[in-house]
Parts: structure tokens; sequence; C-alpha cells
């Protein structure tokens, strides 16, 4: 593959992908391609995410300092993030039958500076794996500037984005796809992972598509003004509430990823969500899965207004 350096902006965070380039005739990351900057802009950037891709093995795993292992499992693969003593750190990706065929990613300067390493064992999983790094660097290295990835699906309706939250099986993207078939004039933005991000000058929240969108692809560089937040929960009945502060507050937060074993990136996704639950209209909805609690929905979030 040809030795090369890709920009690419994703909400309003520029990530540079050096060495190998994922975005070759191999195409390795399709999804990123519709965020790649045109050649300059990239470099006249600020505060860019560095990442560099290398073939081969990391040159061994770190010494963890987390008091417990930090892991956890998805898609048949592993993946564990290990803390340096200099505040470091090193994620690995191996798959669950075979933990010796591990990725890794070196991660320093608070995830700013990153090396991804890309044992050959693993290329046939090389997109899922890249992905999946590239996902988790950029959410804990924007935690801190008032960014967050949130697990959602959402909606862009009359120039503003709705984003539906819930544990998996909850029916996001049911309720979704609800909404495109009876609202008229609204489109899926992102399926699974959008960011949002607040604007220091205005307190403006944003939200944004990204390439990470679940199993839909749905990968747009585009975004709006957040119209609001909607946790969902099967119910027997269609019913919505406005949720105080307090309560929008705990309806938000688990929907973030985060890093809690981080004080300084846990502390960056806290004030953030509290500046959101304090100022736009986080709502409660019970449902079923059919076209009234759409038009439901839609009615009153379109209609929040003022302070919870």
């Amino acid at each position: 593959m040809t030795q090369t350096a890709t920009y690419c902006r994703i909400g309003p965070h520029v990530l540079r992908l050096g060495g190998v380039s994922p975005l070759e005739p191999d195409t390795l990351l399709p999804s990123l391609v519709p965020f790649v900057l045109p050649a300059g802009e990239g470099e006249r950037a600020d505060d860019v995410i560095e990442v560099d891709i290398r073939p081969g093995q990391a040159p061994g795993k770190a010494e963890d300092t987390f008091p417990q292992p930090l892991s956890f499992e998805w898609e048949n693969v592993r993946c564990t993030l290990r803390r340096r003593a200099d505040g470091s750190y090193q994620i690995g990706i191996a798959p669950a039958d075979n933990p010796a065929a591990e990725a890794c990613a070196e991660c320093a300067g608070r995830f700013r500076r990153n090396t991804i390493f890309l044992p050959e064992a693993l290329r046939p999983m090389a997109s899922f794996v890249l992905n999946n790094f590239l996902m988790m660097i950029y959410t804990f290295a924007t935690a801190e500037r008032g960014t967050l990835m949130v697990h959602a699906s959402v909606v862009c309706y009359d120039g503003r984005g709705y984003l539906f939250l819930g544990k998996s099986g909850t029916g996001k993207s049911t309720h979704t796809r609800l909404w495109l078939r009876h609202i008229g004039g609204s489109r899926l933005l992102n399926d699974d992972n959008p960011v949002v991000a607040l604007d220091p000058a205005t307190g403006q929240a944003t939200v944004y598509g990204t390439p990470w969108s679940g199993k839909t692809p749905c990968y747009l560089n585009e975004s709006v003004p957040v119209g609001a937040f909607v946790r969902l929960e099967q119910a027997p009945a269609n019913a919505i509430s406005r949720l105080t502060s307090t309560h929008a507050f705990a309806a938000l937060l688990p929907s973030c990823s985060c890093l809690k074993q981080d004080a300084a990136i846990y502390k960056g996704i806290i004030d953030t969500v509290t500046h959101i639950a304090t100022r736009i209209p986080i709502c409660h909805l019970k449902c079923l899965p059919d076209e009234a609690a759409a038009r439901l929905c839609m009615q009153t979030v379109t209609q929040a207004g003022g302070q919870p």
C-alpha cells in the first residue's frame, strides 16, 4: 500500500491518518471517504488527532496500572485497555478464540498521538479492527473538548436533529424507520454512533453524522442543531413526557461512550451532559412500534422549548 497521509473531519475535529493509507484501492475504510478533507485543508487544521497505521505486531503489551483488567467482548472479539504509569494507553483488539493475534493501538498525549499496529493474521478483519480503533481514539481524544459519541439513532426533521436513545433492543432503529415512513420530510442522519458537540462560543449543541453507523450504512458528512433527545421504552401504550434536568442527565449519560476509569475524560463527559441536560429538551417516550408513537413523538419534540 502507498505511504501517505489523509485528513478527515468528523464533527468539529480532524483526524490525520498516516502510514499505510486506508483510502487506497484496497479501501479498508470506505465509510471514511465522505469525511476526507480536500488537499491542503487538513494541513492547516489546528489540534489534529494523529493516527499512524503500521503493519505488524506492537512492540509488546503494556504493563497495566488499572486496579482490575478493563476488557469487554463484542462480535467475537475482545477489546482490552491498558494504562501505563505515564498516563499513556494501549488498546488491544483480538479474536476471542485467538488472543495472541492482537492488533494494538499505542495512544499518547491524551489520545492525540496514536499508532495502530495491524498484524498480518488480522488482515481479513482489518476494516472492522481499524474502524473500532478509530472510533475509540476519537471518542477519548474529544471527550474533554465538549464532544460526545452517543449510542443513538438520529432523524433530521425541519432543520433539527432528534436523537433516539435506549439500550440495545429497545427499538431505536425501529422508531427511526417509523418516522421515515410516516413523517414527511424526515431523513436518517446516523443509525448508531452520531457525534454531539457543544460550540464553546454559543453553547449550541450540534449533531453530526459519522463514519460509524452500526449495521446501517449511513455515513453522512452533515450536521444540524440538536432539537431534542428521546429515551425510548417499550410499553403497551404510547405516552411521552419531558424530563426535568436531573432526570434528563440520568437519561442521557448511559448512552454516551466514555472511559470512566480516566478522571479527566469522565469529567469532560459529565460537564457536557450537564450542559445539555439543562438546556436541551430530553424526553421519555413509552411506546408501541406504530405510527401513532412516531407522530406523538414528533408533535411533542418539535414543540418543546424553554428550560426543563
